[in-house]
């Protein structure tokens, strides 16, 4: 099973203190910088609504933190509604919820089998960037998470608007160690951008490694 991940940061806003839920975007249609995109009429949520449970930082060995009461394609984007439970049903839950209504917590991942997709090319940056146009796509999770988004992904809580965050390819669980370069070799010509696209290569392969032992496939 080929899974893809998207992590999207995200403002908190109109928490319901007594039923413990709130609104949040899991993904939208925006092109995001690695130039992909999700049709969000293409989303496939009956398997997900028949166990609509939402992990912490997709560990399924654990129980839930949240579950999703409502899942739907709204405003360019998916949306769904979380529900935590309360203290003395689950403690480390209930930290959760605390920590994503101060705002100390800020994205939600969204775990997805791609079943139709084509490839697309877009500026970003005033830069020719290809990446993939998701058409047809099922749901498979949501899970809280702590990992970075993409900056640019801050969107206000209810509008499915926005850039959608970071995307992890399969990759093998460690990554490789990185090569020292030799002395006498040259530094590129922008050691910024360089170190930016190993910081961003390594956390991709760390992310999508994490996701491949927990679904079984690498132990």
């Amino acid at each position: 099973m080929h899974l893809v991940h998207k992590v999207l940061d995200f403002d908190i806003g109109r928490v319901d203190e007594n039923e413990r839920t709130f609104w949040a975007v899991a993904s939208t249609d925006k092109v995001d910088r690695q130039g992909d995109s999700i049709d969000p009429a293409g989303w496939l949520l009956d398997n997900f609504l028949k166990n609509p449970v939402i992990p912490w930082a997709h560990d399924y060995s654990r129980p839930p933190v949240a579950k999703a009461l409502t899942v739907k394609a709204q405003g360019g984007g998916l949306v769904f509604q979380a529900q935590f439970p309360r203290p003395e049903e689950y403690a480390f839950a209930d930290t959760i919820f605390k920590l994503y209504r101060g705002g100390y917590l800020r994205a939600f991942s969204v775990g997805f089998s791609p079943l139709e997709s084509q490839v697309a090319t877009h500026e970003i940056n005033g830069k020719p960037v290809t990446g993939t146009r998701f058409l047809r796509q099922e749901l498979y999770e949501i899970s809280c998470v702590t990992l970075p988004a993409n900056p640019e992904a801050l969107v206000a809580l209810g509008l499915a608007d926005g850039n959608s965050g970071l995307y992890a390819p399969p990759a093998s669980t460690l990554a490789p160690p990185v090569k020292p370069q030799p002395k006498d070799q040259p530094l590129p010509a922008d050691p910024k951008a360089a170190c930016l696209s190993l910081v961003r290569k390594t956390l991709d392969r760390l992310i999508a490694g994490r996701l491949r032992y927990h679904l079984g496939e690498e132990r």
